[in-house]
Parts: C-alpha cells; structure tokens; sequence
C-alpha cells in the first residue's frame, strides 16, 4: 500500500459544522453522564450520521469526532472502575497485539515520523471503541438490547440514502469530507450518506443485520424496559428492509453479496446443530476447487458481478499478487504495493492490508481471532436452548462475524468502518470469556460430584474425620 497516498484531503485540517459540533456535544453528554450500557449506541450514532471529516486539530493531533467520543469514553469508564472489569484473554491479547504489530512495524517499514503519529492514533481508535465495547457488553442481554436500539437509531438512514438515490445530492455533504454529486457507475448512483465510500456504508448496515434478525423472537420487555410490548418482533423485519434499501442504494457488488451469506446463514439456522460438519464440507469443497482451477480459488472473487461494473478482478489478482510476494512483507511488511501491478497500491483486501501494514503476525492475529470467536459461538450454541432468544442471539454473532470474513476479501475497511469490526469482535471475546468462566465451573461441578460418589462408596469413619471432610467439601 502507498501510505503517502492513502491519508485524505481533510486529514490535519480542522473540519467543524456547528450541526456536527451540536452533535457531538449531545453525544459527549450522553456518553458522560447517561447509562453506561447506551455507550456503543451513541458511538454508533456518530459512526453513522458524522463524517469522518469532522474533525478538530490541536496541537498538531488529529481528532475526528469519534475518536472524541471515544475518548469520553474511556474517561467516563475509566473513573468510575468499569473500564477492566472482563477476564483478558486470548481475544484480546490477538486484538492487542495486531494493533501495537501495526503501530510499531509500519514507521519502521516507511521511515516516517508521521506514520508514527497515525498509527498512533490509530491504535487509540481501534483498542479504545475495542475496550468500550468489552467493559460495556457484558452480557446477551445488552447485545439484544442495542440491536433493538441500534436499529431504531438507524433507521432514519434510509431516508437519507433515499433521498440521495432520488436526488444524485449527499444531504450530508455539508458536513465536509463526502462530496455532492453522487458518484455514478455504470449508469447506477454509488450512495455513501455519511461515509467515505459506498462499499463500506452497505457493508457497515450487512455487519449489523444478524443482530437485527437474531432479534426476531426477542420480547422487548425483558431487554428495553418492563412496561414495553413485544415491538421486538419488528426488528427483524425493519432491519432487513433498512438493509436492503442502502445496499440497493450503494450499488456495489460486495455488500450485495455480503447479504446474500447473512440470509444464507440464517436460512441454514434449522441445522445449526450440524454446522461443523457445513464447514468441514465447505473447506473440502474449496479444496478440490482449488487443485482443479487454473488459477486457484480466489479466481471465484473476478467472476463476481451483481450490480455490473465490478472489480473482482483487481481484487483476484491483488491476492495472487500478494501470494508472489509473500517473502517481501511477512517478516515486517511493506512500504508500499504499487509496484505489484497496476492499481494494486489500493489495497482492497482486509486480510492482505493486516500484512503489509504488520507483516503475518498481523494477519495470523486477525484470523485466529476469527476462530476463537466462532468456536465461542458454537460453545454456546450447543448449551442454550435451541430458537431461544440467547441462541437466536448469540448465532447472530457468528453470523456477522462470517458475513465480514467475506467481507474482508474484497473490502478493507478505514474511517468510521472499523468500529463495526472491533464492536462485534468484543461481542466475540465476550462469548469466549463466558465460555472460559463455564468451563471452569462445569470443571468444579463435575469434581464435587466426583467426590460425593467417592464419600458415599467409602467406609464412614467416625470422630474427627468426618468433620474434616465436611469442612473440605464446604470449602471447596
């Protein structure tokens, strides 16, 4: 990737609109000041409705208004003893890591102290809306509750991408950084509303359907307030119809076919029971096509056009690419990528942009992270009761996490995007730390029946000895 080339117009510039300044200082007061568990939701509403233009330079450091938020945060958190309050495990040692391997390699690569700044700030906005979502997500039930609320918050985005599309004119553009004019491909309008490109605005709302449809048999009253009905059972189907207005408004292939693996996970959610058994086939499957195929398997990613005017080639040949030059960016990296091919300096690939940036460390972070949570999510999917909201729930994890390992082969994702990533990752490491904490106790459970089966068999022994046992047993 050229780094030179990859910053923005409005990078280092103060961008402020008086209605994104009165936006983030509502949602500043929210943040300090309301219920900590609504935290993701009102950063999820800058995520949507400011762009990343908006922004205030202090002192030579750039601070877009999510990363203000996010600062907030973590000062709110942080003084009140709520920001460490999960168990760290491997999760969060592979998010931690990816993100310092990335902070530390890319200015050794580049040799410039700028890159070193960015990074920097980087690293705050990847670790800092990772920390708020882990110390804010502590339970199923506040992951269904802000799918409910999320989707309410959102739902007012469809009109503006409506309006857009009718239009061909970003309403948002006045906040800076998105431009006016839609942009127009193929004789179809590419709408963005608030986000830098509009790949990443369909794949921002595909990311956050699982929840909305895992919310379908969700009661309201138990996750929102006592006294409220069961509109939850309108989640699933508002945020289908939200979701498919501003992918059919993007006009890109990549969202589109984004929500076409969420509906086919969930319409294989009958057999979940058998989903090992889905991916051992699938990994099979995909290994005979590749040993068949002329040009490997990702070749499948250039015969993907769903809207016309795609680029599956650039990104087939991005990872070919990366292939052959696998020995120049594994160890720390790479400077840039332009010298690969033509165009391939835009690095549209989630997985290869983790490697040049922090060489394999990088990648193998963002991958076993995959795992670990997927394997938490089929933990807890073989002991909750099946089409219960908790199941119903916690697929819907698994699902966003498959939908953006698609995702990730075609897409990389920058600017407001990234929180999306990191929130449902913590939703992941959440699930694993659980799993960690019922292990444990299933562990203890299974040694105190163990020795009442071994007292029962025993001789009774009299006087001091059966004291002690008592005692041992009370202890443990």
């Amino acid at each position: 990737m050229d780094f030179a080339a990859s910053s923005f117009e409005y990078v280092n510039q103060n961008t402020v609109h008086p209605v994104g300044l009165a936006a983030l200082a509502i949602a500043c007061a929210l943040i300090a000041f309301g219920p900590a568990r609504m935290i993701p939701l009102v950063l999820l509403g800058l995520a949507v409705y400011i762009p990343s233009a908006q922004r205030l330079v202090l002192a030579g450091a750039d601070f877009a208004f999510l990363r203000l938020g996010i600062m907030v945060a973590l000062v709110r958190l942080g003084t009140t003893g709520r920001l460490f309050t999960f168990r760290f495990g491997w999760i969060d040692g592979l998010v931690a890591g990816g993100t310092l391997a990335k902070a530390a390699l890319m200015p050794v690569t580049t040799g410039q102290m700028g890159i070193l700044v960015q990074q920097v700030g980087s690293a705050f906005d990847t670790l800092g809306m990772y920390l708020v979502a882990r110390a804010t997500l502590r339970s199923i039930e506040d992951i269904s509750r802000l799918a409910v609320h999320s989707l309410v918050l959102c739902l007012p985005v469809a009109v503006i991408f409506g309006i857009e599309k009718a239009t061909g004119r970003n309403m948002l553009s006045v906040l800076g950084g998105i431009p006016l004019m839609t942009d127009v491909r193929e004789g179809k309008l590419r709408c963005q509303g608030a986000f830098a490109h509009a790949i990443l605005a369909g794949c921002f709302f595909v990311a956050l359907l699982p929840h909305w449809l895992a919310a379908w048999r969700l009661d309201a009253r138990s996750v929102v307030r006592p006294g409220a009905r069961g509109y939850a059972r309108w989640v699933a189907p508002a945020g289908f119809v939200l979701t498919a207005v501003i992918v059919v408004c993007c006009a890109s292939s990549t969202p589109a076919a984004a929500l076409l693996f969420v509906l086919a996970a969930f319409a294989v959610y009958p057999m979940w029971m058998h989903l090992r058994l889905v991916w051992m086939g699938a990994l099979a499957l995909g290994t005979v096509l590749h040993f068949v195929m002329n040009h490997g398997i990702w070749h499948l990613i250039a015969r993907i056009d769903l809207v016309g005017g795609s680029t599956g080639y650039h990104r087939f040949h991005l990872i070919d690419k990366a292939i052959a030059h696998f020995g120049e960016w594994w160890l720390v990296g790479t400077i840039s990528t332009r010298h690969w091919g033509w165009g391939l300096q835009d690095v549209t690939n989630q997985y290869i942009l983790e490697g040049v940036r922090g060489g394999v460390w990088a990648m193998l972070a963002l991958v076993v992270a995959i795992v670990l949570a997927l394997r938490a999510c089929g933990f807890w999917l073989r002991r909750l009761p099946a089409g219960s909201p908790q199941h119903l729930a916690v697929y819907g994890i698994g699902a966003s996490i498959f939908a953006q390992m698609a995702i990730f082969l075609a897409v990389s994702y920058f600017g407001q995007t990234i929180m999306i990533w990191y929130l449902t990752i913590a939703m992941g490491a959440f699930l694993a730390e659980s799993r960690v904490a019922e292990e444990a106790r299933m562990r203890a459970r299974a040694a105190e029946l163990a020795e009442r089966r071994a007292l029962a068999g025993a001789p009774r022994r009299a006087g001091a000895t059966g004291v002690v046992g008592t005692l041992v047993r009370i202890g443990r």
